[in-house]
């Protein structure tokens, strides 16, 4: 008799999600996708600068897409097989936006704004490494 009335506390502490490692794989890569497919579609909408106060306002409204992309991949709890490329994409995206931020400081050198770029170009190869891991079509094409 105890058994049987142990099995319902059981199977409802089960579906509370106790000793859950987060989403289910087809759940994450939806949600990853989806916030990768959308930060694309905000700076593809972007208008190209065709001066450097342009370039400055455009680069500025990228930071601010990247950010709430950044957050919202923060707030994602992958399923336990996907939280090493997840990590990793958190942590290029992090690195993204310290490059961007830091290659709008005033006065930088050429020397700078090539080490920057050198920089930025060897994080999103990560960036895309990790999605090509965890099977992240559209976060592929950030």
């Amino acid at each position: 008799m105890r058994a049987a009335a142990a099995a319902p506390a059981f199977v409802a502490l089960e579906l509370a999600g106790c000793g859950s490692s987060g989403l289910s794989d087809k759940d994450y890569r939806a949600k990853a996708d989806a916030i990768c497919a959308s930060v694309r579609a905000q700076r593809d909408r972007l208008t190209p600068a065709s001066n450097l106060e342009e370039l400055r306002a455009v680069a500025q409204s990228t930071i601010a897409i990247n950010t709430d992309g950044l957050r919202r991949f923060k707030e994602l709890d992958p399923p336990g097989d996907l939280k090493s490329p997840h990590a990793a994409i958190v942590s290029r995206l992090g690195e993204t936006l310290r490059l961007q931020q830091q290659a709008l400081k005033a006065g930088q050198t050429r020397q700078t704004l090539q080490s920057i770029n050198l920089r930025a170009r060897q994080t999103h190869a990560a960036l895309v490494a990790a999605a090509q891991r965890a099977k992240l079509a559209a976060c592929e094409l950030l």
